[in-house]
């Protein structure tokens, strides 16, 4: 199966919500990719951990063979793998894997990406890691970011000039780290930005506007716990 969608870019970039976590929970998501434009949002290899009640535990996964949107992003072997139990501790994890990525015609390309992150709470003390979460051959704007499979730091920003900017290894947590942990990692997150307005006449220069247009995300992968 292989999906080849037109989207144009869309105002405004997905907004991270802390989720709201009941006592005695988990959840977690991942997904291969998300793009998202006027037209709509294609996310490909979702998968959504399904309500989980005490001493029980449940998984969900998803995939895709292909995502093509022409001149935006082409991948291959898109996966969301997420699973959560309660028991004496509440745990989720959730892993996502991306092959052959290319955004925005090579801009940025990797060989692989995997996306790993794990909860745990036992109601006395919760935490939160991306432990695992790695780049293949990782390269944006022509300069190599890995060699191999290889870690960038969390939240790495690239400006990247005339199109707007990338976070690498972006990470959002979550929770009081007593009772709840929850933790959020976009491998890739481009954000594309316009400028508008702006110039120079006879009695000075203006500055314009940075608009945001639309985001790329790939390699997504979120979990939370509480007890």
């Amino acid at each position: 199966m292989q999906v080849v969608v037109a989207l144009w870019l869309l105002n405004g970039v997905t907004a991270a919500l802390a989720p709201v976590t009941p006592a005695q929970s988990v959840s977690g998501q991942a997904y291969g990719a998300l793009v998202r434009g006027p037209s709509g949002t294609q996310q490909l290899a979702l998968a959504v951990l399904p309500a989980v009640a005490p001493t029980d535990g449940a998984m969900a996964d998803g995939e895709a063979d292909a995502l093509s949107v022409p001149g935006t992003i082409t991948t291959e072997a898109l996966t969301g793998n997420t699973s959560g139990s309660i028991g004496d501790a509440a745990a989720a994890q959730s892993v996502a894997t991306v092959f052959n990525v290319n955004l925005l015609n090579g801009l940025i390309t990797a060989t692989n990406l995997t996306a790993t992150v794990s909860s745990t709470s036992n109601g006395a003390r919760a935490t939160s890691n991306a432990l695992g979460s790695t780049f293949g051959n990782l390269v944006v704007n022509g300069v190599p970011m890995t060699s191999g499979d290889g870690a960038i730091a969390p939240n790495t920003r690239v400006n990247l000039p005339g199109v707007g900017y990338v976070v690498l290894n972006e990470q959002r947590p979550t929770g009081d780290g007593v009772r709840a942990s929850g933790l959020t990692v976009n491998l890739i997150h481009v954000v594309l930005q316009s400028l508008t307005g702006g110039g120079c006449t006879l009695l000075g220069c203006l500055p314009g506007v940075l608009t945001t247009t639309g985001e790329i995300i790939v390699g997504s992968a979120s979990s939370t716990a509480a007890m």
